[in-house]
């Protein structure tokens, strides 16, 4: 369903969600063209419109303080025609809560929504790989179940490595979306 966001209708909305300290932030001015990537931790969230190609889209950067799952999280997701579930490659102590939340986030997309999944701060040297994320987290049950609207990728939002194909991805997914909708 479309949303009116400054009196104009936008028909994609994407959630960026994640725990504190993710990336999520870094990740949306990174893609809007922001030259200042430095951020302060998001206490709710900033609405932001994002263009992927020619479409453009409405992007809610959630908070991912303990308390904004449930209540700021869920009817976002529940809404979104687009998940980007952020994840800190780096924080090894977090992978536990990050798994959960991110099944309860799988559990609220509708499942048509784009589902994308970004193993975020690869630049760094503490970084988990890609391949024992998936492991770890059990990424690949959670795939199974969305074939055609799930994808990992490994990216640093801070230095824009790897930053470029999973928008791709994001933008074939909302292309072949609104070809359905005709």
């Amino acid at each position: 369903m479309p949303t009116k966001l400054f009196g104009r209708e936008i028909e994609n909305q994407i959630a960026f969600v994640g725990l504190a300290n993710a990336g999520k932030t870094t990740l949306v001015k990174r893609l809007k063209g922001d030259d200042n990537l430095e951020t302060v931790p998001t206490m709710g969230m900033n609405i932001e419109t994002l263009k992927i190609g020619d479409i453009e889209v409405m992007a809610a950067d959630l908070g991912g303080q303990a308390t904004y799952p449930t209540s700021l999280w869920k009817p976002f997701v529940s809404d979104a025609s687009g998940i980007v579930f952020v994840f800190d490659s780096a924080d090894r102590s977090k992978v536990e809560n990050a798994g959960k939340w991110l099944k309860n986030v799988i559990q609220w997309a509708p499942e048509d929504s784009a589902f994308l999944f970004l193993a975020n701060k690869q630049d760094l040297t503490e970084a988990m790989t890609l391949e024992r994320i998936i492991y770890t987290l059990e990424l690949e049950k959670e795939m199974a179940a969305r074939p055609r609207t799930f994808a990992v990728y490994p990216c640093s939002a801070l230095t824009g490595d790897g930053v470029e194909e999973p928008w791709q991805w994001m933008s074939d997914r909302f292309r072949h979306r609104m070809s359905q909708k005709k």
